[in-house]
């Protein structure tokens, strides 16, 4: 019994260590994912090689997200420049929010919402994004690509009218508007219930650190 106490006594600062730096490399990595979190990122569509035909998949594969994703953007279209962020209406030090950066002379943080009648992703100010859905958004394991709600139910999207555009392209400055899809979010895992003639590619949004 003598012998016992002698050896938990002798064993106790070991223990004691091995908490103490378990615990500072705990804190040494959530220090680092949360200054991660903060930086801010452009978004990259990817898509599978199951996923429509090759011609749709390079429209797609690695186009920037600008809102729309296109591989050609008009001088006017601000690509995704943002990250996770603290909601007003979630919990304290939550980051789940996205926001991204306008452009413009006087750049603004504006939210990064999923439309709650469209299932199409929209951005704006605090009032426009009243009753839709805020987050929680989040990282995958590998925190390469951005989830919503816990899952990656990403769709480049292109409407029938979309294929038919013409004022629309020209204030946008896009020849061809099949080269340019609209981004959804299929929240119930039912095809987003895409209005007749859209077309729907499952895609991936990966995180690119943005330009300095």
């Amino acid at each position: 019994m003598v012998l016992g106490v002698i050896m938990m006594a002798t064993m106790l600062p070991t223990m004691i260590g091995l908490n103490e730096a378990t615990q500072g490399s705990r804190d040494q990595e959530e220090n680092r994912r949360t200054t991660e979190r903060k930086q801010r990122v452009h978004l990259l569509a990817t898509c599978s090689l199951s996923q429509g035909t090759p011609e749709l998949r390079q429209q797609i594969q690695n186009a920037k997200v600008y809102f729309y994703i296109t591989k050609h953007p008009s001088s006017s279209m601000v690509p995704f420049n943002g990250g996770f962020y603290q909601h007003p209406d979630f919990p304290p030090n939550n980051t789940s929010g996205m926001v991204t950066i306008t452009g413009g002379e006087t750049p603004t943080l504006r939210w990064v919402f999923l439309d709650a009648q469209t299932h199409e992703m929209r951005w704006g100010g605090r009032p426009d994004s009243q009753d839709h859905v805020c987050g929680p958004y989040n990282w995958t394991k590998d925190e390469q690509f951005v989830t919503l709600e816990g899952w990656e139910g990403w769709l480049a999207v292109r409407l029938s009218e979309d294929e038919a555009r013409d004022q629309s392209d020209q204030e946008l400055g896009i020849v061809d508007g099949q080269e340019l899809w609209r981004l959804y979010f299929d929240q119930n895992d039912d095809g987003a219930n895409l209005p007749p003639g859209a077309q729907g590619l499952e895609i991936q949004l990966k995180r690119v650190m943005a330009e300095s």
